[in-house]
């Protein structure tokens, strides 16, 4: 078969008149179409982040504008028709993992960026509160700019930008813990000091040739800033630990008192406030203490992390409080609860109100204002105003005639949870309660207490 030259030379002629009539991709009158496109929303990677295209420019996360969760990866895919738009991203306090950290989150934030830009970090949400670019951010904070602009965590691994990488992802980590719970509440100015105050720290760890992946800059209730360990996973929370833990049910508390729990290379001995003990194999997976109990494989499930208070489920139901703290010894003594902790601030109670071993927790909401007066709230019952007054570094709720006042002692604190007791009673010595600041971590702990693991 033969093919006429004429035609194929004329075809060829026809296609590059076509190809070189209007296509020049300077042209600024060519309409570029938005392809879809990946992001990763990192503080580490965070998984389990509800993300949302804001289509209406609010800097508001709106219900139509939800789009998905991030995966295990941090990552998600914003479809081409919603690529033009910033994205926001909401890390939710008991549902988004961090790869930094072992447990949920115990605060929420939101984080945004650009439509431009292929990550959601604190930097892009600083930048963008802050009406500036994120170079110019990165500048403010001493820190890398192009490793600032993109996926820090993973410049971590390369040679020319491993040491600048771990800074910034130490900033980043200790700067969530100053992000509101919306974009909207943030207080720009408050947010710049802090960031001041993180870098000094920052710069002094460096200098001391501190470990910056282990760490994370904490700004206390006094306003210091202050470096203090982080835990990446729970096997760095418990091996090789001695730890206390009771069960937040009044009656298994009474039954079975405080435990002291050692675990050592795959073997636990936990003992008794009478000091009767025993040992028991166990494997950590992921947030989970499995173990041999009564004959039976028995999971406990860590929802939440902190060197000072944790909290997992039983298969029974029951939450139980862990902590590095020795309760137990004659040596303790309950922390001062102070006037900062509780002025001006708004707490979620939480606490099992069973009448027996089977778990009932309860959720109230309480405002304590500086007038000396704090509003219950509590779902399906009148909101009711008392008095709160602290004594004797207890803090005393006034409840009305015939109703008990509360003693209420602190027994351990970190920035999101305070531990308490009730002392006011005997047999509620061994009680243990939540004050929990954060809403949406306070309803995931009442949700996984119900419910089977």
């Amino acid at each position: 078969m033969h093919f006429k030259y004429s035609a194929i030379a004329a075809s060829m002629i026809a296609a590059l008149s076509l190809t070189g009539c209007g296509s020049d991709s300077s042209d600024p009158s060519t309409p570029v179409e938005p392809t879809a496109k990946q992001i990763k929303v990192i503080d580490g990677y965070l998984s389990q982040a509800q993300v949302c295209v804001d289509r209406n420019s609010n800097d508001s996360c709106d219900s139509n504008e939800i789009i998905g969760l991030t995966d295990g990866n941090g990552t998600i895919t914003i479809k081409a028709k919603d690529a033009k738009y910033a994205v926001i991203a909401r890390a939710i306090a008991g549902q988004t993992t961090d790869s930094d950290k072992a447990g949920k989150l115990g605060n929420s934030y939101e984080l945004i960026a650009h439509a431009e830009s292929k990550v959601v970090t604190p930097f892009t949400t600083m930048a963008k509160l802050q009406n500036k670019t994120v170079e110019a951010l990165a500048t403010e904070l001493n820190l890398d700019s192009a490793v600032v602009a993109g996926d820090y965590v993973a410049a971590k691994a390369q040679d020319g930008s491993a040491e600048a990488a771990k800074k910034a992802h130490l900033m980043a980590r200790s700067l969530t813990n100053e992000l509101a719970p919306s974009l909207a509440d943030n207080d720009t100015e408050a947010l710049s000091e802090s960031a001041d105050d993180i870098t000094k720290v920052i710069e002094d760890s460096i200098n001391n040739g501190d470990e910056l992946d282990d760490i994370v800059i904490e700004i206390n209730d006094d306003g210091t800033a202050e470096s203090k360990p982080i835990i990446a996973s729970l096997s760095d929370y418990l091996e090789g630990q001695t730890l206390s833990f009771v069960s937040m049910n009044k009656y298994y508390a009474q039954d079975e008192g405080i435990f002291k729990i050692t675990l050592q290379d795959g073997t636990l001995t936990v003992a008794d406030d009478t000091g009767a003990s025993m040992t028991e194999a166990y494997t950590i997976e992921g947030n989970s203490l499995i173990h041999i109990e009564d004959g039976e494989e028995s999971i406990e499930e860590f929802i939440y992390v902190s060197e000072q208070t944790s909290l997992a489920v039983t298969p029974q139901n029951d939450l139980n409080f862990w902590t590095k703290v020795d309760m137990s010894g004659e040596e303790f003594e309950f922390p001062a609860i102070t006037q900062t902790m509780i002025a001006d601030q708004t707490w979620y109670f939480l606490s099992d109100d069973s009448t027996d071993h089977k778990p009932y927790p309860m959720l109230a909401k309480m405002v304590f204002n500086k007038d000396k007066n704090v509003v219950i709230s509590e779902e399906g019952e009148e909101d009711f105003t008392i008095g709160w007054r602290i004594e004797n570094n207890e803090l005393i709720l006034d409840f009305p005639e015939g109703d008990n006042d509360m003693y209420i002692k602190l027994v351990t604190k970190d920035n999101n949870i305070l531990t308490i007791v009730d002392g006011g009673e005997e047999q509620n010595k061994n009680h243990f309660s939540l004050l929990v600041k954060d809403k949406a971590l306070a309803e995931s702990i009442v949700e996984k207490w119900g419910e089977e693991i």
